[in-house]
């Protein structure tokens, strides 16, 4: 029966450490994470979109017996072409309302590769400020005169006396300003290039015709951390002073539950008179008075292997006698005038621990 009480209490220390190992570690994580965390949401988005349409201005030709302004493809030749004129178009959409103040210069750049670059205006900067959801910076027809450029293009090279084979020439519309949306500001800093490869036979475009730039609007929004329990959204710091409460009242179950368990231990524990009468039951002689020793020498010992040893030498008969108020008992051999006893300790329970043998040293008294 006592081993069975002592295996449930074991077990269920068992399942008590577990509980407390969870529910601390869980503590411990719930506190580890952020309170609130900030979200980004979206509250506008504006689309900014700029295309170029481009021909070519071509002279009478096999190809072309009427000549004028044709539409091209990827590919220009040169030698029947003396301008192309292009349309530049750029457009802001938004989902909402906006005001778009600002500033665009359309220039032509002709790039020597690195070794010499020159900028000429196609058309001078203009100052623009619109509000609404579909909002046109800029839509105007532009000409590159390729004429002009190829005599200024020979006079570098006979002044220079270097003759790329190719050049570059790049049109930047250079579109500068804000977008304001409800007092929030961003910035519009557009040069999506329409770029052309200028060979001495032909140009061809190396670049897209189309450009789209997304222009968010964002703000920030504190949203209170919340865990999932049972389907149920419960806020972080409900769950942080749940999960607390739980592993205190945990910790305290387990601390009580020891303490309970030492307390029945030692109360199940057979008290030191009971393990020597029952050990040596078939020796020792109960009395209900004690013995004179008025005229006897008496030798107290120090534990009760001493009295057993004493019995076995002089093969004489142990007596037992205990003291119901002082919860004592003396066991004791009578030897004609000598008479050896060994008092127990003033207690009724001893730990399992403490074994009834000891010192088998003795002294005499009287």
């Amino acid at each position: 029966m006592k081993q069975s009480v002592a295996n449930v209490f074991t077990r269920y220390k068992k399942i008590m450490i577990i509980l407390l190992i969870f529910s601390t570690g869980f503590t411990i994580y719930t506190f580890l994470q952020p309170a609130a965390i900030t979200s980004q949401v979206n509250d506008n988005t504006s689309q900014v979109e700029t295309g170029y349409d481009y021909q070519a201005e071509i002279t009478p030709n096999i190809l072309y017996p009427n000549g004028g302004t044709v539409d091209v493809g990827n590919t220009i030749f040169k030698k029947i072409t003396s301008a192309i004129p292009f349309n530049l178009k750029s457009t802001i959409l938004s989902e909402r309302q906006v005001t778009v103040t600002g500033t665009h210069e359309v220039q032509l750049l002709i790039k020597a590769g690195e070794i010499w670059e020159r900028v000429f205006l196609l058309g001078q900067k203009q100052a623009f400020e619109q509000s609404g959801t579909e909002i046109s910076i800029l839509d105007h027809t532009y000409k590159i005169d390729l004429d002009q450029i190829d005599s200024f293009i020979r006079q570098v090279e006979q002044e220079t006396g270097i003759a790329p084979t190719q050049y570059t020439l790049e049109v930047l519309p250079n579109i500068q300003g804000t977008i304001n949306d409800s007092g929030v500001e961003k910035n519009l800093q557009l040069q999506d290039k329409l770029i052309f490869q200028y060979s001495f036979e032909e140009i061809s475009l190396v670049s897209e015709t189309n450009f789209t730039t997304m222009i968010s609007f964002t703000s920030s929004h504190i949203v209170s951390k919340s865990f999932t329990v049972f389907r149920q959204e419960l806020p972080l710091v409900f769950v942080r002073i749940g999960s607390t409460i739980i592993s205190i009242l945990l910790l305290l179950t387990f601390l009580n539950t020891i303490k309970i368990s030492k307390t029945n231990s030692i109360k199940t524990s057979p008290s030191e008179i009971e393990r020597i009468n029952k050990k040596f039951a078939n020796r020792i002689i109960p009395v209900s008075q004690k013995i004179n020793i008025t005229q006897k020498s008496i030798f107290v010992l120090d534990s009760f292997k001493s009295i057993i040893k004493i019995a076995d030498e002089k093969e004489l008969p142990i007596f037992f006698n205990k003291d119901q108020e002082e919860e004592i008992a003396i066991y004791f051999i009578v030897d004609g005038e000598y008479l050896y006893s060994y008092e127990t300790r003033k207690m009724t329970n001893v730990p399992d621990t403490e074994k009834i043998t000891g010192s088998d040293k003795a002294y005499a008294r009287g």
